[in-house]
């Protein structure tokens, strides 16, 4: 099964990297190594010589200049010459944060450094999904009968916050991923249909549930959006829509500050189409009201108020008028 998302001049959704894409799970180990090297870290590998990418995907110059050939750019230089003709207009992010790391081998990292690898994925994700994609997402979220999202490990998480979010504004919403593992997992999601939307979120290590689960409902008829960090995630060939998350880190698996900023950007847009936004979100302001927190400030009359109270009386009793 192999659905294409849609069409644009994005990072991830350029003829190059596409072509390589859809020609990757039928190339030899070493070439799929460099493949998913290419895909995942493009700006890179288009400033890179042939022994660089081969040393940083952990082949060869060799493997690298058969995988140019297998994907139809004539070699290393043809795959180097597409990705910086495609690429040329997108800034790249400047990965210092790597530099610095290896320059100081006390092991000691500050917030600020943690805060700019953050920065540099949301900076590539401005680039990474095209707005056509994102709107056509929004457009099947805010017209489906049932939202249902998925999510293991911390993408659990992150599902959950899809689904809270989406409760108002949607038909239904569903996070399909929470208690009871797997199993449960997929009876929650027996239901969808064509009417149906299901959210998929994968951050590296890749969950093969949250993949079977999406092929399982692609194959029901439903829509399929896909949270996930690039064309080399195995969420990419059961999607009708991918929204990339890079999600690079110097110390952890994955960073999901970008996939959490594309749930957060999907619930908004989703409210900001429901003609009854405003009068839900005063509903549910209100039916919370109690439970929240209110300063003492907020309980003091206004100074106008306090003068209209403490206004003398006229002679026959009634207040002077203002």
């Amino acid at each position: 099964m192999n659905i294409r998302h849609s069409t644009s001049p994005a990072v991830f959704d350029t003829p190059v990297l596409r072509r390589i894409a859809d020609l990757m799970p039928d190339l030899p180990p070493a070439l799929r190594t460099v493949a998913d090297y290419v895909l995942r870290h493009p700006l890179k590998a288009a400033t890179m010589t042939i022994e660089d990418l081969g040393a940083a995907s952990g082949t060869s110059p060799a493997a690298v200049n058969r995988m140019a050939r297998a994907v139809d750019c004539g070699g290393f230089s043809g795959l180097k010459s597409e990705l910086v003709t495609t690429l040329q207009n997108v800034v790249s992010p400047v990965d210092k944060l790597k530099t610095k790391l290896a320059e100081r081998p006390s092991g000691r990292y500050g917030l600020n450094e943690m805060l700019d690898a953050g920065i540099d994925n949301l900076r590539a994700a401005a680039s990474a999904t095209a707005e056509e994609t994102f709107s056509a997402a929004v457009d099947k979220l805010a017209a489906a009968r049932r939202v249902y999202a998925l999510g293991f490990g911390i993408s659990s998480y992150l599902a959950a916050a899809m689904a809270s979010g989406l409760v108002p504004y949607c038909g239904e919403a569903t996070a399909v991923s929470m208690e009871g593992g797997n199993e449960q997992a997929a009876y929650r999601l027996t239901p969808i249909g064509p009417q149906d939307v299901l959210v998929a979120i994968s951050l590296p290590r890749y969950s093969l549930a949250t993949v079977q689960l999406a092929r399982f409902a692609a194959e029901r008829g439903a829509t399929v959006i896909a949270i996930t960090d690039s064309p080399a995630s195995p969420l990419q060939g059961v999607s009708h829509h991918v929204l990339y998350a890079p999600a690079e880190h110097p110390l952890l698996t994955s960073s999901s500050v970008v996939a959490m900023t594309i749930v957060e950007s999907l619930i908004s847009a989703v409210m900001a189409r429901n003609k009854e936004a405003v009068r839900i979100s005063a509903d549910l302001t209100e039916s919370v009201l109690t439970y929240l927190y209110v300063s003492e400030e907020s309980h003091k009359p206004s100074r106008h108020a306090r003068t209209e109270r403490a206004a003398p009386a006229s002679k026959n009793g009634k207040k002077p008028r203002g």
